[in-house]
């Protein structure tokens, strides 16, 4: 049973992400359209915003299982409003640069690594592991809803403030979350000054944790595998969607939008299409899916409007699936987690997971500019293939609930 004080949480998040949905539009627009940034400059901001993850994924780790979560949810909220909120500022100003797009880029995805760190370890506190699928669809529903609301709300907004004037929105909604998170009343216990070792002994126990486990060591290496997969493409995307298919922003907001209600169709389905296939074959039907669909994104052509239904499909498959596999894979990590061990768990997950993105966008944005953006796409698709044919082989395969996996509570601390 879902409590109040989650949902006082849930609330927040939604508002946040749809935030969030309006800069994933916005941030790269405004490098593309008004700042005239080429495929290396669109990789470098990629990788701007995904290199914290590898840099200090696994010390936020730490800090989350050392520190009380909820006053570093509310201070890294408050953190990324601010930052935000100096790009349209330096946009009124007149002053704004590709090189400042870039580096609050970085800064944001810092506070986001630390958020990160404290949020997922937050909610089996917060709702207890019995209803962890329950508690993550209802997140994953947040997530949903401003995939729908967020890119349509983005690209109308960027049409008629203007791309670096939209971010503004998400600064104001991350002022939002750290409210609602302030109003939770929950008491946390984190361990005692005398009870902590060295951050390396620490982080070491964190690293062995999830390579002594064989279901969070395989959802490790899919992550990483695939997350570079379709970083790679990500960062030739709107370079794609605009320049060889001729799509304007109202057009690729539209693609997200048709994503957004996909994924929140499978945000709220999820439950019971896990409780039809289980765990295990529900994550290798979803990652099939998403690989298959690729073959939308390098079918597209014809007039921007055609162009733009050949990506929406594959957006809405996309969507949906990978909705459902990011449910199922977080909960299993929840539930195969002591309490103590989330945050470094969490933190090594994310280096070994998203460390590579930086890597990956950087290599996608020089794969488009010497090798041309199909090229580029059609590399992408074959690692999601691989990514598929590991679950494949994995013990992942086997799960049907994560109470097969879930440890003891009196375990959990």
């Amino acid at each position: 049973m879902l409590t109040g004080e989650f949902r006082k949480v849930w609330a927040g998040q939604t508002i946040s992400a749809v935030g969030t949905s309006v800069t994933f539009v916005a941030l790269p627009l405004t490098a593309a359209l008004v700042l005239g940034a080429d495929a290396q400059q669109m990789g470098l901001l990629v990788a701007a915003g995904w290199l914290p993850f590898l840099l200090f994924a696994l010390f936020a780790g730490v800090w989350s299982d050392r520190l009380p979560r909820k006053p570093l949810l509310i201070a890294t909220d408050l953190a990324r409003a601010a930052l935000l909120a100096t790009i349209p500022l330096a946009a009124v100003l007149g002053i704004l640069r590709i090189e400042q797009v870039i580096v609050v880029a970085f800064l944001v995805g810092s506070m986001t690594v630390l958020f990160q760190a404290a949020y997922r370890p937050f909610i089996p506190v917060l709702v207890g592991r019995e209803v962890l699928i329950e508690a993550n669809s209802k997140l994953a529903m947040s997530e949903s809803t401003a995939r729908v609301v967020g890119p349509s709300l983005g690209g109308a907004l960027v049409q008629i403030l203007t791309a670096p004037i939209a971010i503004a929105f998400d600064a104001l909604s991350f002022v939002i979350s750290a409210t609602a998170v302030a109003l939770v009343n929950i008491r946390e216990t984190p361990p005692a000054p005398s009870e902590r070792r060295s951050v390396w002994t620490e982080i070491a126990e964190g690293m062995r944790a999830c390579l002594a486990d064989r279901f969070i060591r395989t959802t490790m290496t899919v992550g990483a595998l695939f997350n570079v997969a379709i970083t790679m493409g990500d960062a030739v995307y709107i370079l794609y969607a605009t320049q060889s298919l001729g799509l304007d922003a109202a057009l690729i907001g539209g693609v997200y939008t048709v994503g957004g209600i996909a994924s929140l169709i499978g945000a709220s389905t999820v439950q019971r299409v896990i409780g039809r296939t289980g765990i295990g074959p529900g994550m290798l039907g979803a990652l099939a899916a998403i690989a298959v669909a690729s073959v939308l994104l390098l079918a597209a052509s014809g007039p921007p409007i055609v162009a733009a239904i050949y990506l929406a499909v594959r957006s809405a498959v996309t969507s949906y699936s990978a909705m459902v596999y990011n449910v199922t894979s977080t909960s299993v990590v929840q539930a195969v987690t002591p309490d103590r061990l989330l945050g470094r768990v969490g933190g090594a997950g994310q280096v070994v997971s998203l460390g590579l993105i930086p890597i990956a966008a950087i290599a996608g944005g020089w794969l488009g500019e010497h090798f041309g953006l199909w090229n580029t796409l059609a590399l992408s698709m074959g690692a999601q293939l691989l990514s598929f044919a590991i679950v494949a082989l994995s013990p992942l395969r086997t799960i049907r609930r994560t109470s097969d996996v879930a440890i003891p509570a009196s375990a959990a601390t």
